[in-house]
């Protein structure tokens, strides 16, 4: 046989072989739980927040503002956060006014909630404030 067919076989040793210990299996458990924890938390009051925009938008776009007043305004955005079970705000956080010609609807709030032990989140909803069709008078 010739050297260049003879093929060298390497011992492998236990050093060798790759893979995960207990303290890399803890640590990626750990930060799995974290983040599912962070999206648990998170996911339901953003999907709250989408609902009570596109509430907000749907109140103002269906305002007439010939016929109809700011309490009625202020009555639909309740009757519509009751009727889409929104539990983030209420009526009383959102401020209904008229200012120059518009009726202004501002429903802008923040969601505390707990996240781990002594720490809290807090997420603020700042671009809630929609503005109805012009009245034609001022």
């Amino acid at each position: 046989m010739k050297k260049e067919q003879i093929v060298t076989r390497r011992f492998v040793g236990a050093r060798d072989i790759g893979g995960f210990n207990i303290w890399a299996v803890s640590i990626n458990l750990l930060l799995l739980g974290a983040i599912l924890i962070v999206a648990l938390r998170v996911v339901p009051s953003y999907l709250e927040y989408l609902t009570v925009k596109d509430l907000i938008a749907r109140a103002a776009h269906e305002h007439n503002p010939q016929s109809e007043t700011v309490t009625d305004l202020r009555l639909r955005v309740a009757k519509l956060l009751n009727t889409n079970q929104v539990t983030d705000t209420t009526i009383d956080d959102i401020e209904v006014y008229r200012e120059r010609g518009v009726i202004v609807v501002d429903a802008n709030y923040e969601k505390r909630f707990p996240l781990f032990w002594i720490l809290d989140g807090v997420i603020k909803f700042e671009d809630l404030v929609v503005e109805t069709a012009p009245t034609g008078r001022t």
